[in-house]
């Protein structure tokens, strides 16, 4: 899985993209026409102008309601972008989100135009591969969320960064680098020298999850990548994922899923397939 990716679409009638959900952090920039685009409950009517900001693992759907349709995806791996952007605030826009958030964002013709152009030049770099492209789009990341930031602010409702969440950032990116490791909240403690009754209180007032909950959710999401994107062998992928019991993996696979990792593999492989 790449850390960062970006594609540019053009349809000119019969597109339409049903429910699903993606590991990484998901920006759509609609150039043309008019869509409905639905994340969870949620739906909003999109055209020139607008932009979506999807979290890993939203449900969404999209409807195309007027052609010309085209547009840009832009995918970001949760870790590649924390460690290019590092403003809590403007990370917060993924992560720490009220409950009036909208992932719809709206922009004047002269900011849209700003951030169009940052979207180009990354669709430049991602495509060219030069020496260090990958810093290129990293300050055009954050060029493009220090705007973003600016001018919705009041409408992203992001609430101030303090102490607690500082500490709760550092235990997040403690567990995103080694959930595939035998880890516990008293290993996390230890690294961090912090009381382990601490991190667990912060932590989930922060982020809605107890660690051992979002470690899960972290090994559960490299479960589904390496099940959709190769063909490693199951018991292969739960020790990957860091569990050396494979009977327990699968089991927790399940009950986060809904499915057992083999129905889970087919079931994407034909959902891939119906989107060719």
């Amino acid at each position: 899985m790449e850390d960062f990716w970006i594609e540019h679409r053009y349809s000119s009638c019969n597109y339409q993209l049903r429910h699903h959900y993606e590991y990484t952090y998901q920006i759509l920039f609609l150039l043309s026409g008019r869509i409905s685009y639905q994340v969870g409950e949620k739906k909003y009517e999109v055209s020139r102008g607008g932009m979506i900001v999807l979290n890993t693992l939203e449900e969404h759907t999209l409807e195309v309601l007027e052609y010309p349709y085209e547009r840009y995806i832009i995918q970001i791996a949760p870790t590649f972008f924390r460690n290019e952007v590092k403003y809590p605030e403007i990370i917060s826009i993924f992560i720490r989100r009220p409950a009036d958030f909208s992932h719809l964002l709206t922009f004047k013709e002269p900011v849209w135009n700003d951030i169009y152009g940052l979207v180009q030049e990354m669709e430049r770099e991602y495509l060219g591969r030069r020496p260090y492209w990958d810093m290129y789009v990293g300050a055009d990341l954050r060029k493009m969320f220090i705007t973003i930031f600016r001018e919705c602010e009041k409408a992203l409702s992001v609430k101030k960064m303090n102490s607690s969440t500082e500490i709760a950032y550092r235990v997040m990116n403690y567990l995103e680098h080694h959930y595939t490791e035998d880890i516990s909240l008293d290993s996390v403690a230890a690294a961090l020298y912090l009381n382990k009754n601490y991190i667990a209180h912060v932590f989930k007032d922060e982020t809605g999850y107890s660690p051992m909950d979002y470690t899960i959710s972290l090994r559960m999401s490299h479960a589904k990548a390496l099940l959709m994107e190769t063909n490693q062998s199951i018991s292969d992928i739960a020790e990957k994922c860091g569990y050396t019991d494979f009977a327990y993996f699968s089991k927790q696979f399940k009950k986060n899923t809904g499915f057992s990792p083999t129905v889970f593999r087919k079931s994407e492989i034909n959902r891939m397939e119906d989107r060719k």
